[in-house]
């Protein structure tokens, strides 16, 4: 028996997967996190009936089931090697019309245990949208810092923390589109919705404190304004530590990238360190163009955040033991 859910249900749920029936190019643009595409029209399917369908929707229909059919066809054989019957799965297309139910009703034919998204990604869509422009219930504590002192690592070593470079494949800098393409400003905001709603029960959640715009995609005010307002730490490395972590992150990067991001931050230094860092970069001194980039760009244009608390960052263990000391004081 096929089940039909509301958002908060269907959320509530612990699918083995969610199967997204829409074509590869909507589901390409954004989805639901960890979702499968198995689309029952691909994308010039999608359009061909889309067109006929205002001239003669029963035409539409037949043609479009015979595409559905074609193509369920050779998804069951897919299927049946993923999914069990034995637990429940997730099905949506856009709007909880035709393509989702077409598949609900195949598997759960077969033996399936079937449950549709009433109104498909559009409900999801208006659920991810509200969530992050309501009170968040987390309690923050973040990050400040100059850039090469660590606060990425620490980040990503905490549990409880929400990784705003990771999601936004970005590290928020001039240099920072070295993680490739980030995603689609729905995407992105459907990732912090995922991240978010993990997090809701942890004691804190550890944020660094970036930007509002991260690369191409803009964070939504209320999240922004939460960990902006939360209790901050200043972490604090030598210049020596912070030039190695640079290079490690940076040493690969090409000549084209290398002058793209120099073009960017020409206006904000000094042309006489502007031109030693391009010269160091081709004479292979990565070292020299690091420390020219931290101390004559980074630590000069960044502006100087405050804080409540400071801690010297020597090793994981060591700076995670400290946070969580000075988060007692707060939570």
């Amino acid at each position: 028996m096929i089940k039909k859910l509301t958002i908060h249900a269907f959320l509530q749920e612990e699918f083995s997967h969610i199967i997204d029936v829409r074509s590869p190019r909507e589901f390409a643009e954004s989805h639901i996190p960890n979702a499968l595409n198995f689309a029952v029209l691909n994308d010039s399917e999608f359009e061909e009936i889309g067109i006929l369908y205002k001239k003669n929707p029963f035409a539409a229909r037949v043609l479009g089931a015979s595409f559905v059919s074609a193509n369920m066809a050779q998804h069951l054989l897919k299927l049946k090697d993923m999914i069990s019957p034995r637990q429940p799965i997730g099905i949506h297309c856009a709007r909880g019309g035709m393509r989702s139910q077409s598949m609900a009703i195949i598997l759960d034919h077969i033996g399936y245990q079937v449950a549709l998204l009433e109104n498909g990604y559009k409900a999801y869509r208006s659920e991810v949208v509200r969530y992050l422009q309501s009170p968040l219930p987390h309690r923050f504590i973040t990050l400040v810092g100059q850039t090469g002192s660590g606060k990425s690592e620490i980040i990503e070593a905490f549990t409880d923390s929400l990784n705003l470079e990771e999601i936004s494949k970005h590290l928020g800098s001039s240099f920072g589109a070295i993680l490739g393409n980030q995603p689609s400003p729905k995407m992105f905001s459907n990732l912090l919705f995922t991240r978010l709603r993990e997090l809701e029960n942890a004691p804190f959640v550890l944020v660094e404190g970036e930007s509002k715009k991260i690369g191409c995609v803009v964070l939504p005010s209320i999240l922004y304004e939460s960990y902006q307002s939360a209790p901050k730490i200043l972490i604090q490395t030598p210049l020596e530590k912070r030039i190695e972590r640079i290079l490690k992150q940076y040493g690969k990067i090409t000549p084209m990238f290398f002058e793209t991001a120099m073009q960017k931050i020409a206006p904000f230094m000094q042309k006489s360190y502007w031109q030693e860092a391009k010269d160091s970069f081709y004479y292979g001194d990565l070292r020299r163009v690091a420390e020219i980039l931290l101390v004559e760009y980074y630590d000069k244009v960044y502006k100087k955040e405050s804080y409540d608390c400071m801690i010297s960052y020597h090793t994981i263990p060591q700076v995670i033991a400290e946070i969580m000391d000075f988060a007692r004081k707060y939570y």
